[in-house]
């Protein structure tokens, strides 16, 4: 079989259609955004596929997000819209954890004039047997990890395809932050990266939902941690992925591995690794 090469396509977002998983917009604005994001990432990856960008099954992706001071997971908001245009144009069988296996967000330190926001989305493909955990952490001999673990209710538990208004969304977050008051134990300093793990209360492959999506909860979560004085309020690397095994009906589950990193760890040329 053809061993496929990764590849990078730019992403630049103005002001007017950024957004983060804890934005303010209402539910007509947030549709609005998606809509003519997701119309001009079917654009981009169009071109790229002319290019000669080739169709992947089985990868990972890794994303810088340039021009913006806040934590480079944030953006999952506005990501979502420009992945799934890459799924219109056919570039993947679908997005969903069992073809996009790991999603990483990590900063790109260059300022950017206009308040303008530029993405970089790198296309790592994986073989099959391979696990992205695994070959993530065997990158980084010695790391020290800490790992937490939160249960989210209904009453608790937000992703970016709920509708609701923006003070819903503010409330529901509380309530997240609350039911993980307790989940970090120890710090693993403050030059870190996490892997953040999702679990659903369904064993149907169909039913699991991008990991990302979950991206307001997971940062709730995380923040509970920052304001304890046990994490960094930006970790060096942000990643997401499905965990294994089921959730308790009208339960989610939330894995996070924090796991120290050198500060000058070249996170790009890490991940990347030998793909």
């Amino acid at each position: 079989m053809k061993c496929l090469r990764p590849y990078a396509v730019r992403f630049t977002v103005s002001a007017s259609l950024w957004m983060t998983t804890t934005g303010d917009e209402d539910m007509t604005e947030r549709k609005r955004r998606r809509g003519r994001l997701r119309a001009y990432g079917r654009r981009v990856w169009r071109e790229t596929k002319t290019a000669g960008a080739p169709r992947v099954n089985r990868y990972m992706m890794l994303v810088t997000v340039g021009g913006r001071r806040e934590s480079p997971v944030l953006a999952a908001e506005t990501l979502k819209p420009l992945i799934d245009a890459g799924t219109d144009e056919g570039l993947w069988p679908d997005d969903d954890p069992y073809h996009r296996v790991m999603t990483c967000y990590l900063r790109d330190p260059r300022p950017l004039p206009g308040g303008r926001a530029e993405l970089f989305i790198w296309v790592i493909p994986l073989a099959p047997g391979i696990d992205p955990l695994a070959r993530l952490l065997a990158r980084m001999p010695g790391s020290k990890a800490t790992l937490a673990h939160a249960t989210f209710g209904e009453d608790s538990w937000l992703t970016s395809n709920m509708r609701m208004t923006a003070r819903e969304r503010k409330a529901m977050q509380t309530r997240a932050m609350r039911a993980c008051r307790n989940v970090w134990k120890a710090s693993p300093g403050m030059d870190c990266g996490v892997v953040c793990q999702v679990r659903y209360p369904d064993s149907r492959r169909e039913y699991k939902g991008d990991p990302d999506n979950v991206a307001e909860t997971a940062t709730a979560m995380w923040g509970v941690g920052v304001m304890q004085g046990l994490l960094p309020a930006s970790p060096g690397v942000f990643c997401f992925m499905l965990a294994d095994g089921e959730s308790e009906p009208k339960h989610h589950d939330l894995d996070m591995l924090a796991f120290t990193a050198p500060p000058d760890t070249d996170w790009p040329r890490l991940l990347l690794g030998d793909a």
